[in-house]
């Protein structure tokens, strides 16, 4: 990535845990000091840790109630909330995102809120706000919990408020990749007793759980170093942010692609830069812009997974729980009615196939670097 992340306090405090014996997470240890400090940088009243953020998804699942017989709406440029969806035997639902931000289109998820809904999960992609003002509201209409996945979205202010505490549950990652790192780990921000007492109960049991449970408990290592990271995400970010101004910049002039919009109020994690290909309104094909961006040697992808998550084999196969047919295919215990159809979502499937990314969390050497080879990609597929 061209930035030293780990040059703090990982190696003193993962010396500590070591010398202490105590290598399972502990609230008297770091586990408990990260839960308490993240929980005040973001100024929400509780914090969960866990070993990942999928673990967390499927445990804010559980935490709203979702289970048999129930839908969970879903954000059809990833999978993830889906596949948590389906871990509590749920019948995951699409709402389409916005042509202009690429984000859950609140609008969209009123419309698939059924009866048997039970929550909303909205991403904050490539590290931009979804509206989950907007979200939050029609959550708290019709009595269901948002979920706002923020794994690409760490400190990322929205209307003078940071994600992951405008929704019921705010879901943050700490793998390799994201914007503070232990490895593997997660974190799980309300403001809610309850929900932040069905989180603890269904992440980590101890003799016996008084229901289903799991162990996705975060260890003592993995806390220490992302106690350590959280007192400097902030300074990675402001680098990632020029970086992001930099590729901007190398296709303000391009008419043909199109940035993502960023609306008023919102602020930027910048995770992953991506923009999208209208050449076929100006006359320039795909395939010549393709060759030349593909040829700079620089990271670019096209496409991203190309299709939206509701056509993923996984969801329309009955492929779960062995598959006899829950959650997704004649359970007796779903009322609703709901096919995983082509244009389901009209804006994802349109957009998928065109958008180009590139990473962000990258010096600002490294960002001029690629702005360059971008500009020169344009220059020659406007040749060709």
């Amino acid at each position: 990535m061209g930035i030293d992340r780990f040059e703090g306090k990982e190696l003193e405090y993962l010396q500590d845990v070591l010398d202490s014996r105590h290598l399972s997470g502990q609230q008297a240890g770091y586990l408990g000091k990260l839960e308490t400090a993240f929980a005040e940088a973001f100024g929400a009243k509780h914090a969960v840790a866990a070993n990942s953020a999928m673990s967390l998804l499927i445990s804010a699942c559980y935490a709203a109630g979702a289970g048999a017989g129930d839908e969970v709406i879903c954000d059809p440029l990833v999978q993830f909330h889906a596949i948590a969806s389906l871990w509590q035997n749920a019948h995951p639902t699409w709402a389409d995102v916005c042509e202009d931000t690429w984000l859950m289109d609140p609008e969209s998820a009123r419309q698939n809120l059924t009866p048997h809904t039970k929550a909303v999960f909205a991403t904050h992609l490539w590290g931009l706000p979804a509206e989950v003002d907007a979200l939050r509201t029609l959550a708290d209409e019709h009595g269901v919990v948002l979920i706002e996945d923020c794994a690409h979205a760490m400190f990322l202010p929205y209307k003078e408020k940071y994600v992951g505490t405008w929704g019921h549950i705010g879901v943050f990652s700490f793998c390799s990749g994201k914007h503070m790192t232990c490895g593997d780990g997660g974190m799980a921000l309300t403001d809610d007793d309850n929900l932040a007492n069905r989180l603890r109960s269904v992440t980590c049991f101890g003799e016996s759980p008084p229901e289903l449970a799991t162990v996705f408990r975060m260890t003592e290592m993995q806390a220490a170093i992302a106690l350590a990271q959280l007192a400097r995400v902030n300074g990675y970010l402001e680098e990632y942010r020029r970086s992001y101004a930099v590729l901007s910049e190398a296709i303000a002039d391009c008419d043909w692609l199109q940035p993502r919009a960023v609306k008023p109020g919102c602020g930027n994690s910048p995770y992953i830069f991506s923009f999208l290909f209208q050449g076929e309104r100006k006359g320039i094909e795909l395939e010549p812009f393709k060759q030349a961006l593909f040829g700079t040697g620089e990271n670019f992808t096209l496409g991203f997974t190309q299709v939206p998550a509701y056509k993923y084999k996984l969801f329309k196969q009955p492929m779960a729980y062995q598959n006899k047919g829950c959650p997704l295919h004649d359970c007796p215990y779903y009322k609703g009615s709901y096919e995983y159809r082509d244009g389901l979502c009209p804006n994802a499937e349109a957009l998928l196939p065109r958008l180009v990314n590139t990473p962000c969390m990258i010096s600002e050497d490294a960002a001029k670097r690629v702005a360059d080879a971008l500009r020169s990609a344009i220059e020659q597929t406007e040749g060709h």
